[in-house]
């Protein structure tokens, strides 16, 4: 019984020796940084990942993670709500994520805890975010949201600088408003509609009446085109006549022109045949009818 009894109390004291060995062994992630605390007292910097030995059961290692993590912010529409530059109340739910600052650990360790820390940040986003929606009015705040959030971001990291944390995220979603306000917006949606859909009636009674005026200018240059075409097809047709006209009245002389020279052929000839049977003598133009019988006798002739 003594040799067991031996042996087991030497595996307590192994077991006690790996334990106490153990525990003065500690491992920091890659996504912490560590302090050592010794007898409630930070000794020495800050731990970077890896392996670290320490004192056992006086000292420990605090870790602190550097992975951002998220609160969220709901601001509703009565008395929290942000007030707009036009005097409306609006409400919000904003998402917030942030880290612990790796330069700042220490100051995270000897001076804020948590919940310090969380109600730092909730304090200064509601300041951040009624400021930046006061700049606005509540019709403008959908389409700026985005330079809202930036400004409420930057602001934000401003506000906390002091403290050993970093914003590394903000988004503004929901925006909310007054079922009062919200009538006010499906009315003025309502008139809206009516002076778009008035323009479009206007814009389209422009087009139809610019279309008219087109197809009126369209069929009187047809129209003067056509006539112009009528009046050079008649300059034609009379240039044609002229023409005609012209060959008849040169046809026509060129007939009378021929009609004179057979003329004066024929003459030719009746005096050629006459100077054939000329005798010599001298015939006068003129001979006096004589009183013998009503009969003219001409010289050098016989009946």
């Amino acid at each position: 019984m003594k040799k067991y009894g031996k042996t087991i109390l030497a595996v307590v004291i192994a077991i006690l020796v790996v334990g106490v060995v153990a525990s003065a062994i500690d491992v920091v992630e890659p996504n912490e940084r560590g302090v050592m605390v010794t007898l409630g007292e930070v000794t020495g910097g800050v731990l970077e990942p890896g392996m670290h030995f320490h004192a056992p059961l006086i000292s420990r290692i605090q870790k602190y993670s550097i992975v951002p993590k998220g609160m969220n912010a709901t601001f509703s529409v009565g008395k929290d709500g942000a007030i707009t530059k036009d005097m409306q109340t609006v409400g919000s739910q904003v998402t917030v994520f942030y880290r612990y600052d790796s330069d700042k650990i220490m100051d995270a360790v000897t001076k804020y805890n948590e919940s310090i820390l969380e109600n730092a940040i909730t304090r200064s986003l509601v300041s951040c975010v009624k400021e930046s929606v006061g700049k606005y009015s509540i019709y403008e705040l959908v389409e700026n949201q985005d330079k809202i959030t930036s400004d409420v971001s930057a602001n934000l990291a401003a506000r906390l600088s002091a403290y050993p944390i970093e914003v590394t995220q903000l988004t503004i979603s929901n925006w909310d408003w007054s079922d009062d306000f919200d009538k006010n917006i499906k009315e003025t949606m309502n008139r809206t509609q009516q002076v778009r859909q008035a323009e479009q009636d206007l814009k389209l009674a422009e087009t139809n009446a610019q279309k008219q005026v087109a197809e009126a200018e369209a069929a009187k240059k047809a129209a003067e085109q056509n006539a112009e075409a009528d009046l050079i097809k008649a300059q034609k047709a009379a240039e044609a006549k002229q023409v005609e006209a012209d060959a008849i009245a040169y046809y026509n002389a060129k007939v009378a022109q021929n009609q004179a020279l057979e003329i004066r052929l024929k003459e030719l000839e009746i005096q050629l045949e006459r100077a054939k049977r000329w005798d010599g003598r001298e015939v006068p133009e003129y001979v006096p009818l004589t009183a013998a019988g009503g009969i003219v006798t001409l010289p050098g002739k016989s009946n």
